[in-house]
């Protein structure tokens, strides 16, 4: 066996003073490793002839990947972006990219925040000024409360606060006293409840070339301008370095290169039509009953649905992701749209009828064969669930009318009425910008707020999940319901899951069972 560092990413600094001739690129290796199905030489040799012709390894990987639809050897090039000034609504929408990437965020946890926030490029001058006074009266919560919040949590957590406080007289940092730290991070994630997701943030992210992409051509279609300048920026950066890995993403350097035109019907309308169409169902079935709903347990506001029937299970996922329906009512409307053949296969013709042979198909038809929950869950709690992308997370738009979720600690404070003023404010002119900007009135919301979302997740996702959100140090939102999604799978398979829970627990699980 041999085995040979054939390459690693590096800052980009350090490509400025080795690059010439555009010889510091990713594609050579993809190019390289492209040929190793065609080609008897040893790896290292193709590599080397690959980097001494660049041009040459451009049209190869342009006929691999693109003429053959060999994408996955895009995925051997790497990408690392900085990203910064980008909204918590926009971040939401960019990571829902989850194979080929990774993402390390600012975090609202461990980051005192400074109230810093985008200003939506859709809203016009006349209506800035209501949405600054409604984000400086979100931060304005932010900061009164943050001190009592943090009290609060060395009030109630004395043997912590003992720890804190003898880490201190020892003269330790307050960087290396934990103790503190985690007090006062409870703090920062209860207060960051009133911010709004406008609330700046930055990011470190890497996405293999495939990936890029894939998120490039998605975003340019988004409805909210700030992916779509987003999607642009990403594709400026990357473009002299990589050209032929993501010529999908231009459909001008794509005609060039191909002579024909890039098909993206996919991105710009197949989610537009599926809204439309879903809203023709809803309308035209308006009291659809059926016997074909599946058993749903439930827990609070999480549900777990009990289903095996394939195209049930898609068809009720589409309604579901396409509208602000319930779960027991999507599969009541899926059922009636399949009652016939002939009904079924007009559905799924027009769920369909964008895609051409680049495309992948839409998420809901991962909808089928795991465990399937609904939930309603807060902004706050969202954006811990969304990192588990493995699992099939399908979430709706935010609505206003699920109400918010007030952390305890707000409650024990006696901050709850300002809380649920500053979210009243925020849902005013939510409403108010709603018919105006669409989605983008979103900004206005907090963290607070809450949305459905559906979820799938096999056995073993789903342990993954508990280990990390049920253990003692997971923020207390998501733990609640990953403790109540638990619950219900152990109810209707409670031998699978016997040593399910955080991973604090998982030594007294095993001795429990034995």
């Amino acid at each position: 066996m041999k085995i040979k560092l054939a390459g690693y990413n590096i800052d980009e600094s350090l490509i400025k003073i080795i690059d010439s001739e555009h010889a510091a690129t990713p594609e050579t290796i993809s190019a390289a490793y492209a040929r190793i199905s065609r080609d008897p030489r040893d790896v290292p040799e193709l590599r080397a002839e690959a980097q001494l012709q660049v041009k040459t390894a451009r049209r190869s990987n342009k006929a691999i990947v693109f003429g053959m639809s060999h994408h996955s050897v895009a995925e051997h090039a790497y990408f690392n972006y900085d990203i910064l000034q980008i909204s918590r609504l926009a971040l939401e929408e960019l990571e829902a990219r989850r194979i080929g990437v990774a993402y390390t965020e600012k975090s609202q946890r461990y980051i005192k925040l400074q109230g810093d926030y985008v200003i939506p490029q859709e809203f016009l001058d006349e209506d800035k000024q209501d949405f600054k006074k409604l984000v400086e009266l979100q931060n304005t919560f932010y900061q009164k409360y943050l001190k009592k919040l943090i009290d609060f949590q060395f009030e109630n957590h004395p043997n912590l606060a003992k720890k804190a406080r003898s880490a201190e007289e020892k003269g330790l940092s307050d960087k290396k006293n934990r103790a503190k730290n985690t007090l006062e991070g409870w703090a920062k994630e209860d207060a960051r409840y009133a911010l709004s997701l406008a609330t700046e943030a930055q990011l470190g992210m890497s996405f293999n070339a495939r990936t890029l992409e894939h998120s490039i051509r998605k975003m340019r279609y988004s409805d909210l301008a700030e992916c779509r300048e987003l999607s642009q920026k990403l594709y400026d950066v990357t473009k002299d370095v990589a050209p032929s890995l993501i010529i999908l993403s231009d459909p001008v350097e794509f005609q060039k290169a191909f002579k024909r035109d890039l098909q993206d019907d996919h991105y710009k309308f197949t989610r537009k039509n599926l809204k439309k169409y879903v809203k023709e169902i809803i309308a035209t079935n308006v009291n659809s009953e059926s016997d074909k709903v599946p058993k749903i347990l439930e827990e609070e506001n999480e549900k777990l649905i009990v289903s095996n029937n394939v195209d049930l299970d898609i068809a009720a996922a589409i309604l579901h992701k396409n509208s602000k329906l319930n779960i027991e009512d999507a599969y009541k409307y899926a059922s009636s749209v399949l009652n016939s053949t002939d009904k079924g296969k007009t559905f799924y013709k027009e769920v369909m009828k964008y895609l051409s042979v680049f495309d992948p198909l839409p998420r809901e038809f991962e909808m089928s064969g795991d465990l399937k929950y609904e939930l309603i869950v807060s902004a706050s709690n969202y954006a811990q669930l969304k990192r588990h992308r493995l699992m099939t997370i399908l979430p709706q738009e935010y609505d206003i009318d699920l109400g918010i979720t007030i952390p305890e600690s707000i409650k024990k404070i006696d901050a709850s009425s300002e809380l649920r003023e500053v979210c009243d404010k925020s849902e005013e002119l939510y409403s108010k910008f709603n018919h105006k900007y669409g989605r983008a009135a979103e900004y206005c919301l907090t963290n607070a707020h809450r949305r459905r979302v559906i979820v799938a997740a096999n056995p073993r996702e789903l342990y993954h999940f508990s280990r990390l959100r049920e253990d003692e140090h997971a923020q207390w939102d998501v733990k609640k319901t990953a403790g109540n999604m638990l619950k219900l799978a152990k109810k209707i398979a409670p031998l699978s899951f016997i040593l399910s829970g955080g991973k604090d627990k998982f030594e007294y699980l095993r001795t429990d069972q034995s």
